[in-house]
Order: C-alpha cells, then structure tokens, then sequence
C-alpha cells in the first residue's frame, strides 16, 4: 500500500503594500532632486563658463585688431575675400611727426648736409630736391624703435593715388631709413633717408606729418589677419609688401589668435562726406558644444573709426 502525499499547501500571492509604495515614492524623489538641483545647475555651470570663454575669445581678438588698426599708416586698410577666408591688411606705424617745411631758428646738434633750400638745412624736409636728412619737431614717441629697416612715409593716400600709394611699386612717397639719432636736450631727433627726390606738387603733407613704417631694408612689411576657412584666426606678419593685397603667403610669421570660429566678416568703407575717415567694422562668431550634445554660438561686432589723414 503507498502513502499519500500531502498537498501543499497553497502560495499566497502578494502586492505591493502602501509602505514600500510609499519608499518607492520616496527615493525617486530624491533621485529626482539629485537631477534637477546638482546636475543640471553644473551642467548649466559648465555651459556658462563654455560661454564666457567664447566671448573672451572673441573679445580679445577684436580688441588686438582695433587697437593695431587705429595705429596703422593712413589709408593703408585693405580688406578682402578667397576661398571662403577673409583677409584684413594694413601697414603698421613705428611711430610718427612733423617735420619743419620752412626754415627757421638754430636747433643745435648735427647738421645734415646743407641742400641750398634754406637756413638751417639741418631743420627741414624739402620737397622737389634731393633731400637726404631732417629732423623732427619734438621728440618722437617710441623714436628708439627707428631702425634702419624701416622707411618714412609722408602723405600717403592710398590706392588711386599714383605716386601717393605707398603699396605700389613705383611710388615715390616713401624712404628707407639709414641712420637715425636723438638730438643734444630731447627735442628732435635727426633721420636720415635714402636719397631720392619728394615731389612738393605731391608728397607735402598739410599737416607736416611723416610716419615711420616697419621694414626690412628693401621693402616695407604689412600685417595681415586671416580668419581661414578652417575656422581660426591669424595675425601674419613679416611678408614683403605687394601691390595687390595678398591671399596666400610663403613668408613671414604667421600667429594664432583664436579658433573655433564659424562666421567671420571684415569690411573697410571710406567716408564719402569725410574722406580722411574711414570705417572697419569686425563680426566673429565662435562656437562650441554645449553640455546637452547641442551646439552653442557667440557673436560679437566691433566697429572702428580709422583717421586717414596723411
């Protein structure tokens, strides 16, 4: 005879009871509020800090260009596009003065060679001779920057302008530099160029203003700023000055200022009403990612007012 086997006896089957609902409830509360009050204000940190550093960027890069702009040679900005780059160029300034154009009192120091234009020689720029020497009136800002290298410019006016463009190949308003002193009580300073002749028809500045303009001896040397198609932003310098503005360079130095830029924008317009002032107006937009997997962008303008008076 076989035993019989108990039945077991049957599972109860049970729910949620209000206690765990109620915990439950509880930690995805707190999980919830992890999110929204720590991650996303960090997040949130991160993409500001994201931001501030765009405009940082941006920002100093404008400020650098403004600021060499305004100390450029008069009527040297040139602005141009290829190949989807933007390219700004101009002739950067030693330093700057006047000149005597007429006679006048004794200024002590070394004579230059006397030119028969009238008394003291030493004193003045003369126009339509083959001058060779002058001297400034006051001391020059930066004046111990003046190397040999660099050349004086007076009266330039810019493209249209034979024999007053200081780009062009043939113009005549320009001088190498060959040596260059502070006079005795620091007054003056005495530069002598290259010989060569100022036609006084063209070249007298109304203002009696010569600029001195960085060189290497045999040419005069521009600074370009490049935003390339790749999105970064050059300061190229050093590169041998050319009649047309240049689009690519075999020479010189070339210095990156900024990156991660999307839009750039350089436009140069003289003043029709006022001639001898022009306007530069600068847009960057730089972008990055942002924390979320999306894109953020900063854009920033800068406008300039360059004096053209020669």
């Amino acid at each position: 005879m076989r035993l019989a086997r108990p039945d077991r006896p049957p599972v109860a089957l049970r729910g949620v009871t209000l206690i765990e609902l109620v915990v439950s409830l509880v930690v995805l509360a707190i999980l919830t509020a992890l999110v929204v009050y720590f991650i996303y204000p960090v997040r949130q940190a991160v993409d500001v800090a994201m931001r501030a550093e765009l405009t940082d960027i941006a920002d100093h890069a404008l400020q650098r260009i403004s600021r060499e702009v305004r100390l450029a040679l008069p009527n040297s900005v040139r602005v141009t596009a290829s190949g989807g780059a933007q390219f700004l160029e101009f002739l950067p300034v030693v330093t700057a003065g006047r000149y005597r154009a007429e006679g006048g009192g004794v200024s002590g120091g070394t004579d230059c060679p006397d030119t028969g234009a009238g008394q003291p020689a030493s004193d003045q720029l003369t126009f339509g001779i083959a001058d060779t020497c002058f001297k400034s009136l006051g001391p020059l800002l930066n004046g111990a920057a003046i190397t040999t290298n660099d050349f004086v410019v007076v009266n330039n006016y810019g493209a249209g302008f034979a024999d007053q463009d200081a780009y062009l190949d043939t113009t005549s308003n320009r001088r190498r530099i060959q040596a260059t002193a502070v006079e005795a009580g620091p007054d003056r300073q005495r530069l002598v160029i290259a010989a060569g002749t100022f036609d006084a028809g063209l070249h007298d500045s109304p203002g009696k203003r010569f600029y001195v303009v960085t060189g290497n001896g045999a040419t005069l040397l521009p600074v370009t700023y490049e935003c390339t198609a790749g999105g970064i932003l050059l300061r190229r310098s050093g590169y041998p000055r050319t009649q047309a503005q240049p689009t690519s360079f075999s020479s010189g130095v070339a210095q990156r200022l900024a990156s991660r830029i999307t839009a750039c924008a350089f436009e140069y317009s003289a003043s029709v009403v006022a001639p001898q002032v022009g306007l530069l107006t600068l847009r960057l937009t730089l972008s990055a990612p942002r924390s979320d997997g999306g894109s953020e962008s900063v854009s920033l303008y800068q406008s300039v007012h360059v004096v053209n008076v020669p």
